[in-house]
């Protein structure tokens, strides 16, 4: 069986393949009630009541005469075929079957683990970017580095190389923050490790007792950000920042003049602060930090306003320098070179005169 014409498979004109030739089907070969037989048989869902328009393009073969089922069976299996002159044909609009069938199940996941990444090192909630609480990405896994006094201090430098920061230094001007509610202590350092830098830390199973380690690194801040200027020597002079584009006078606070001069000097590579003294004549333009670390004074500078700075200056040296003593001897050799030059000459002249 078929149904032609209307534009579907399941509903238009039933035909019915008889001897080899498809025949259409008289419509009183068709009850009512075999009509869902034939829907199901079809591969359809039950009929439709809805009225069909069919229309058949010129010039299609010519079909064989109309078939009437002999016993009206339900579904037209079991008929006796024979031709007849009918003029109406069996006409069926069956719905279309809904497909019940489930989804597929999604894929079960992948066992294979996914990439850790490579190992790396961060600073975080320190005092400024390049000082912090140490934390390390290993095997997949992140954590805070445990603090060890005795081997700790060996490895400093090397994480703050890692993460770009300079060198380690002992920030002791500033007060180190609580940990607060951060990454657990699961790694611990190797004592005695001469391998390469992530090799020096291991998993932990006592993180909860230990404290994580802090440090506080040279920073990737350029120097040209504070100086001593308007002295003698780079490592002697008023203290200045840069702000807003301009080398400001940093005013004396009064509280921090000696931490922010030692501070200076070991960032400036000055050795120790000699002294640092208040300044008030003249009065200069300058700019406030309520911060006991220079690092920190870039994010809160206060408004331009008059006030006494500061001058820091390094210990008078006990002998004569380096560079005086090399200025000497070049000054001789010139002489030196001049006078064989010049005084030939000049001694035959004087002794004609």
């Amino acid at each position: 069986l078929q149904l032609t014409g209307g534009g579907c498979r399941c509903a238009g004109m039933l035909e019915v393949k008889w001897k080899g030739r498809w025949s259409r089907v008289c419509q009183d070969s068709v009850s009512q009630a075999g009509a869902d037989g034939i829907c199901r048989r079809l591969g359809c869902g039950p009929p439709i009541a809805e009225p069909l328009q069919l229309g058949f393009a010129g010039g299609k073969e010519t079909r064989a005469r109309p078939l009437r089922c002999q016993g009206l069976a339900a579904t037209l299996a079991g008929c006796r075929w024979e031709p007849a002159n009918c003029t109406e044909h069996a006409i069926l609009a069956c719905s279309e079957l809904v497909k019940t069938t489930p989804e597929p199940p999604p894929a079960p996941p992948t066992t294979t683990p996914e990439p850790t990444g490579p190992d790396r090192l961060r600073l975080v909630d320190g005092n400024f970017s390049c000082s912090g609480f140490v934390e390390l990405h290993k095997q997949g896994l992140w954590g805070a580095v445990a603090s060890s006094p005795g081997t700790w201090p060996e490895l400093a430098t090397q994480v703050c190389q890692a993460v770009h920061c300079g060198t380690a230094i002992d920030d002791h001007d500033h007060v180190k923050p609580q940990q607060g509610s951060h990454l657990p202590v699961r790694w611990e350092v190797v004592e005695h490790c001469k391998g390469p830098l992530f090799a020096c830390f291991n998993r932990t199973s006592a993180g909860r007792g230990k404290a994580p380690a802090f440090i506080t690194c040279s920073g990737p801040l350029p120097r040209a950000l504070r100086r001593l200027a308007a002295g003698p020597t780079p490592c002697e002079g008023d203290m200045e920042v840069f702000h807003e584009g301009q080398w400001r006078v940093l005013c004396d606070s009064g509280m921090h003049r000696a931490q922010w001069g030692r501070q200076l000097c070991r960032e400036l590579q000055c050795g120790n602060l000699s002294s640092s003294t208040k300044v008030r004549e003249p009065p200069s333009m300058g700019v406030t930090c309520s911060f006991p670390s220079l690092h920190r004074c870039p994010s809160s500078l206060g408004t331009l306003q008059t006030c006494p700075r500061i001058r820091d200056s390094k210990p008078p040296p006990t002998g004569m320098a380096a560079g005086t003593i090399v200025s000497i001897c070049l000054a001789l050799l010139l002489f030196g070179i001049l006078l064989l030059i010049c005084g030939p000459p000049a001694y035959r002249r004087l002794m004609k005169r």
